[in-house]
């Protein structure tokens, strides 16, 4: 994508400090763009169960077959590789697990993920099927640090603000707007939309010599899978899960779940205890989290509305991506970034003045 030019930078404004705010912000700023972001809750603050982006387990293994979203997450996994020299991400063996061959969706990703395998009955619980990749993770609320660290570099405003609408985050310079603010999309006055929904998630954070990803979506429950991943540079942290409640906003973690998470979690990966029981699991922390999600699909789309009377400003929706945001961020927020530039690109044609005849 082509960097902005000229002497005076068109002003771009990101709404929501999450993984698609901040990677827009960046790549925007890479470009030559002047950027703000304006958000309730920025990289390095505490757990705030409002903000979705510091909870996640922040793997890569997708969970659909939506050609868009599919192509996200291909151009976002290739992205996390670069920076697993660095450390910030590393990679990850993964076993999966459904009840179906649907449940791996198609097999889309055994071209995209390394050393794809496909598992035999005998490796799998019975009736069920499954597949072996290498794929990558990273440590969610390091990750957004780092993001955040990256923008400020190239420039980037951070501004800590509690929005009402759309309207209050723009100047009058600015010439574009992203609204990455996941569930909040479904809040701000301007927008209100009524397909956003939380999408509940219980864990577990435990510390254990665990190198390995499993996902399991076998239990013969609606709302509840186990996976247990790895967190790098974490001083072995691992989090075990968990559920997927849709639309519940119980905030308190449920005890008993903790118990059955703990338990399906040791079935599968014996070494996160170190006397072979739940009690011998080291427990962090519980917490629950919200994914922010949207029925109908992610919403990424350029509308324009108009602010400060007549004015015009392109604003690109980047939102509602559920439990992928990590694993789909940086093809989403280029493509957002692309919706931006293209916007003014038709703004300088329009503007314009006209040659006289």
């Amino acid at each position: 994508m082509a960097s902005v030019r000229g002497p005076t930078p068109p002003s771009v404004v990101v709404v929501g400090g999450g993984v698609i705010g901040l990677t827009a912000a960046l790549l925007l700023a890479r470009r030559g763009y002047a950027v703000e972001v304006v958000a309730r809750n920025l990289p390095g603050d505490s757990l705030d169960q409002a903000w979705a982006s510091p909870w996640a387990g922040a793997n890569w293994c997708p969970f659909g077959v939506d050609p868009r979203v599919c192509k996200w997450e291909a151009e976002t996994l290739e992205q996390l590789r670069t920076l697993i020299p660095s450390g910030l991400a590393m990679p990850l063996p993964i076993t999966r697990f459904a009840s179906s061959e649907a449940g791996l969706h198609n097999h889309w990703y055994a071209g995209v993920a390394d050393n794809y395998t496909r598992l035999g009955p005998e490796s799998c619980p019975p009736g069920c099927v499954g597949v072996t990749f290498t794929s990558v993770s990273v440590n969610s609320p390091h990750y957004l640090e780092w993001l955040g660290a990256q923008c400020t570099a190239l420039g980037v405003k951070l501004r800590r603000a509690t929005l009402k609408a759309l309207r209050d985050a723009v100047r009058p310079d600015t010439r574009a707007v992203i609204n990455a603010t996941g569930l909040g999309a479904g809040e701000l006055e301007d927008v209100r939309d009524e397909f956003v929904e939380p999408i509940r998630g219980q864990i577990v954070v435990v510390r254990a010599p665990v190198k390995r990803c499993v996902m399991d979506a076998t239990m013969n429950h609606p709302t509840r899978s186990t996976y247990i991943i790895p967190r790098p540079n974490s001083g072995g942290q691992v989090i075990c899960g968990g559920c997927y409640e849709v639309g519940s906003t119980v905030r308190e973690p449920d005890p008993a779940m903790t118990r059955s998470i703990l338990e399906h979690c040791l079935a599968r990966i014996p070494e996160l205890s170190k006397d072979g029981t739940v009690e011998g699991i080291e427990i962090i922390r519980e917490c629950v989290g919200f994914r922010p999600s949207r029925r109908g699909g992610p919403r990424l789309e350029r509308e324009d509305k108009t602010f400060g009377g007549s004015r015009r400003v392109p604003v690109v929706h980047a939102y509602g991506i559920g439990p992928a945001g990590y694993q789909a961020s940086w093809g989403m927020a280029g493509e957002a970034v692309k919706l931006v530039g293209d916007a003014l690109i038709e703004g300088i044609v329009v503007e314009a003045p006209r040659a006289k005849l």
